[in-house]
């Protein structure tokens, strides 16, 4: 088996990617179809008008990934079968009743129904959940791709997997990082996904309600072309959207983390200078009391709806607290796996970060603070996923979550609301040792 069977890719993508490739034995497709007017892209799917100068059609529904044009291949070897053989699971931990019930449920339905919604709060153990369903396929000899709209939940992913599968070979590959270690079990962006053709039996999508996947169905595709014509689709979320609850064949439910311990349930601060204040780059006086207060007992993660206010509440909090270790982060912050991996060791106080940290990252002893929870890039999902944040591990810590704001939006209440309710589907079903 090598690592790049299953993948479909342009010859210059095989010279780069794996140069020692023979593409004299591969199987070459025309990279678009040239139909009335248009040109359709083998890769994506998407009908392109698209022409350069010299009159061939391009896709720019895929151009992230490198031009394809009219005038090219595609090339592409056969899969080899896998053998049957047994699979080993190094993980430590042991699964809670209602986590076992929905991992057992999980594979003894594979044969029942094609899509699946594992549908859990932040922090329930989602990924454990899923080591039985992978070591089922993976024995068998067939071929998994998990994916998630989001790097830092690959990478998370990524090093979970081959801490609980030591002898397992896992690929992964986003935009800035490939790793080949086969092509049996890959973990990867959706955007990666557009590279293989009816290959994987099993696609395990992440974080399945994050942009840029919801609610685009070019991303779709990516997932639908990737998979074998008979492969399965199973969908984690803590937030899923009501259409995909309609849609799926089997839904799975579990409103308790592991520890047995209620979701915080968000402190809405009502400050109403914040946004005057934050617009001539200061923080208000009790917002900055009430960080402080934050602190006593947890580091903390400041989350802010822009990256130039990043700076302006990190100069804030040093000009108030200069011995205070701090830093910011955000998406294309070149040192930002560096500062997530410090974070983790507490090696700051306070970590000021965008909504790139929403999600799939795991810290342990902090609460969360988000600023100006009523900007438009805070949705429900979002501010429901922050505040997931905040006692995910670990022992109790007396964990808060505090959406500090100008005004109480619909959005607010509405996230207030869901976090409120799974806590009490929690308690209902005996999920919980106590509500705090």
């Amino acid at each position: 088996m090598k690592a790049y069977e299953g993948q479909r890719l342009l010859k210059s993508e095989w010279e780069a990617f794996y140069p020692a490739a023979d593409l004299t034995y591969a199987e070459k497709v025309p990279a678009m179809i040239n139909e009335e007017k248009v040109a359709v892209c083998q890769r994506c799917g998407t009908k392109s008008q698209e022409q350069v100068p010299a009159g061939f059609y391009y896709c720019p529904a895929c151009i992230s990934l490198g031009r394809i044009s009219s005038n090219q291949q595609l090339y592409t070897f056969p899969l080899t079968q896998l053998s049957k053989r047994s699979v080993s699971c190094q993980w430590t931990g042991s699964l809670s009743d209602a986590q076992k019930e929905i991992a057992d449920q999980l594979v003894s339905d594979q044969s029942q129904a094609d899509t699946f919604l594992v549908w859990a709060v932040t922090g329930a153990g989602k990924t454990e959940i899923l080591y039985p369903l992978i070591q089922t396929y993976l024995s068998q000899g067939r071929r998994i791709a998990v994916t998630s709209p989001r790097v830092d939940v690959c990478n998370e992913l990524h090093l979970r997997f081959t801490q609980s599968f030591q002898r397992e070979k896992i690929s992964l590959y986003h935009g800035s990082k490939r790793v080949d270690e086969g092509n049996q079990w890959i973990v990867c962006t959706i955007h990666q996904l557009f590279r293989y053709h009816q290959t994987f039996d099993l696609i395990i999508l992440d974080e399945v309600d994050a942009f840029p996947y919801a609610n685009n169905p070019f991303l779709e595709q990516a997932i639908m072309r990737a998979k074998q014509p008979q492969g399965k689709i199973v969908y984690l979320s803590a937030t899923p959207s009501k259409e995909l609850q309609r849609t799926v064949a089997r839904c799975y439910r579990l409103p308790a983390r592991y520890h047995r311990r209620p979701l915080p349930v968000p402190k809405v601060v009502l400050n109403l200078s914040l946004k005057k204040k934050l617009s001539q780059s200061k923080l208000p006086n009790p917002i900055i009391t009430e960080l402080e207060r934050l602190l006593v007992k947890n580091d903390v993660l400041v989350f802010c709806p822009s990256i130039p206010l990043l700076e302006v509440v990190a100069q804030q909090l040093l000009a108030n607290f200069p011995e205070l270790t701090l830093t910011t982060v955000f998406a294309n912050d070149e040192e930002r796996l560096i500062k997530v991996e410090n974070m983790r060791d507490s090696n700051y106080q306070v970590l000021i970060t965008t909504t790139i940290l929403e999600r799939g990252v795991t810290f342990e002893g902090v609460s969360v603070m988000i600023l100006d929870a009523a900007h438009r890039v805070f949705n429900k999902a979002a501010l429901v996923q922050i505040a997931g944040r905040a006692d995910r591990k670990g022992p109790f810590r007396s964990a808060e979550v505090c959406y500090v704001t100008s005004e109480w939006t619909r959005t607010i209440k509405q996230a207030v609301k869901e976090i409120k309710e799974n806590n009490q589907l929690a308690m209902k079903a005996g999920l919980l040792d106590e509500m705090q």
